[in-house]
């Protein structure tokens, strides 16, 4: 499974600066930057549709958010 040093570090280096970006490219930028190994394109749990690297992703997102790394557009 691909660590959050790894994800952070991918994410870090390829998003734009000072820029709000869809989580869906923050995806795509995952998904073409590192090779995602068998455990990482598992689903979170057997009653979840979500695959457990996009919910590191979310969750590294949340924690930098939480401690100021990062800022989150505000919803209308």
């Amino acid at each position: 499974m691909t660590n959050d040093s790894i994800l952070w570090g991918t994410l870090h280096r390829h998003l734009p600066r000072k820029r709000w970006i869809p989580i869906a490219d923050i995806f795509r930028i995952v998904q073409h930057r590192i090779p995602l190994d068998t455990e990482d394109l598992e689903h979170v749990n057997s009653h979840s549709k979500i695959i457990r690297w996009e919910s590191n992703v979310r969750r590294i997102l949340h924690s930098k958010r939480r401690d100021g790394t990062i800022s989150a557009r505000k919803s209308p």
